[in-house]
């Protein structure tokens, strides 16, 4: 069975989900609080009409206004919260997938290693590569220079971690 990656969901279905997550956060704040502001001795079509949603998106009552105003509140607040949360995670990700397409192979191969590692030093890479002193060294240079990277001395190596 394959797993929901929210990463690779199109922004219009982020956009359907988000309303949906609010009118769904509408309907049951609205079915838990309506019964605390209802009077308790009610008629009996009275009590029908509101089983039946009558005071949904009602703004006749009192009762109904208040209703209507904490579940639009909520539900605002929640596909809110769920917004940031669907379109924030792929700020990092793009702007890396971005930042990948203007390099060489070699490049992008040393830049995923200091991904995975998340810091990493500069004879780690070289091992882990398979490439020579030389090599690692000249391309860690130019990404330096380009700021897509940070080194920092430590002893005899540098230690290597992207650019925040």
């Amino acid at each position: 069975m394959n797993k929901l990656n929210l990463k690779e969901i199109d922004n219009v279905s982020k956009i359907a989900l988000i309303v949906l997550i609010a009118i769904v956060g509408y309907f049951s704040v609205f079915l838990i609080i309506s019964p605390l502001f209802t009077p308790k001795q009610t008629p009996m079509m009275q009590m029908m009409g509101e089983a039946m949603g009558t005071n949904i998106m009602n703004f006749s009552t009192t009762n109904s206004i208040i209703i209507n105003l904490i579940s639009l509140i909520f539900a605002a607040g929640l596909g809110f919260f769920a917004s940031l949360y669907l379109f924030g995670l792929q700020s990092k990700d793009k702007e890396y997938s971005i930042m990948r397409k203007a390099l060489s192979e070699d490049e992008k191969a040393i830049l995923d290693e200091i991904k995975k590692a998340g810091e990493i030093t500069q004879d780690s890479l070289r091992f882990r590569l398979n490439w020579s002193k030389a090599k690692v060294s000249t391309i860690l240079t130019n990404l330096d220079k380009r700021g897509l990277i940070q080194r920092e001395r430590i002893g005899k190596t540098y230690n290597v971690y992207l650019q925040k």
